[in-house]
């Protein structure tokens, strides 16, 4: 199997990767997230998976978007406890560290460490936190610092400066695995994303078709509709599946809003 991943050897989306395909996939590194996805469209990749929201740094608006145009259904879904490493070259100190390189999702986590310990590095944006850990490896200068993964810092054999840097200890990053292939038996999530017709409560509507059902709602995210303004779709999360998600979406359809399933797959929690 081919998987495409934003990033490279060492990244957090590598290990969510093997974790669920196995040491035996191929990775397909990708620098962004749109490239992962044109990737496995144009047949590079056998299946994706990528990363959609992080309990310190929200969701990922890209990838949902990505999703959503995908020809390949959620299959599979991950939470993965995100540690965060400030790693150097050897015999570095906080002092001599003006340059500190990661993905802006990793910096975005570490905000109260870099403010208080590093109030005047230059903090610089990479494309992915196993890659930044290269890239000081290969320059090899005293005061540049990634902040990555421990398995980043014994691939490419730096020592960590500074263990679990992220500004909270329940860091969770949440992943899911898209794949053109029969969902699992035990689904009992689902993804959507539903256009709600344009009417006063037309949400509330639709978020009543799941309450009446007893139906846990674990993700609404909105996004906007390309095209026409001030009008929105959202992104729905449900712990259903199978004939009760569908009678459930024919009913709301019937209220002439539109539903587009995602995916049915077995909840990670």
């Amino acid at each position: 199997m081919r998987i495409a991943i934003q990033g490279q050897a060492g990244s957090f989306h590598e290990q969510v990767a093997h974790s669920w395909y196995g040491a035996s996939a191929t990775i397909v590194p990708c620098t962004t997230f749109t490239e992962v996805f044109d990737s496995y469209e144009r047949g590079d990749a056998d299946a994706i998976v990528t990363a959609v929201e992080n309990t310190l740094y929200g969701s990922i608006n890209e990838v949902y978007q990505r999703i959503e145009e995908c020809t390949a259904p959620i299959v599979g879904e991950v939470k993965l406890q995100i540690e965060q490493m400030l790693i150097t070259m050897p015999g570095v100190n906080l002092g001599d560290i003006t340059e500190v390189y990661s993905h802006p999702v990793a910096l975005a986590q570490c905000r109260k460490f870099l403010k208080t310990h590093l109030p005047n590095a230059e903090l610089i944006e990479f494309y992915d936190t196993a890659g930044a850990v290269e890239y000081v490896a290969s320059e090899g200068k005293q005061h540049m610092a990634a902040i990555a993964g421990e398995q980043a810092a014994q691939l490419y054999s730096l020592p960590i400066l500074k263990r679990s840097i992220q500004d909270h200890g329940y860091n969770i990053t949440r992943f899911l695995v898209l794949e053109q292939r029969d969902s699992d038996v035990a689904a009992n999530r689902a993804s959507l994303v539903v256009t709600t017709s344009h009417k006063p409560g037309a949400l509330v509507e639709v978020l009543q078709v799941f309450a009446n059902a007893g139906v846990n709602l674990a993700k609404l995210q909105s996004q906007p509709i390309i095209g026409s303004p001030w009008q929105y779709k959202f992104f729905i999360v449900v712990d259903c599946a199978g004939e009760p998600l569908y009678q459930l979406v024919e009913q709301i359809e019937q209220n002439d809003h539109a539903v587009t399933l995602l995916g049915e797959y077995k909840s990670a929690s």
